[in-house]
């Protein structure tokens, strides 16, 4: 069973926000760039709702997160 994700807005907020299992877990060990990039992304990422935790992001603040993920992997 191979689980390579498409880069999509939607595969991206799962990847990233979705809870901490064992299936999310094996997901990013197949996906190592599109977790990289993820990863790149939250160091610098300020939510529209200025939210200051995870927990509290919107969906605009999720799917502005998956944007700039997108936009990190087109550049390289």
């Amino acid at each position: 069973m191979s689980v390579v994700l498409k880069p999509t807005v939607n595969n991206i907020i799962n990847l990233w926000f979705g809870a901490d299992t064992p299936i999310r877990q094996y997901k990013i060990k197949l996906n190592p760039d599109l977790w990289g990039a993820c990863q790149q992304i939250n160091q610098d990422f300020y939510p529209p709702s200025k939210s200051q935790y995870i927990e509290q992001y919107r969906k605009s603040d999720k799917v502005a997160f998956a944007k700039a993920v997108l936009e990190e992997l087109d550049r390289n």
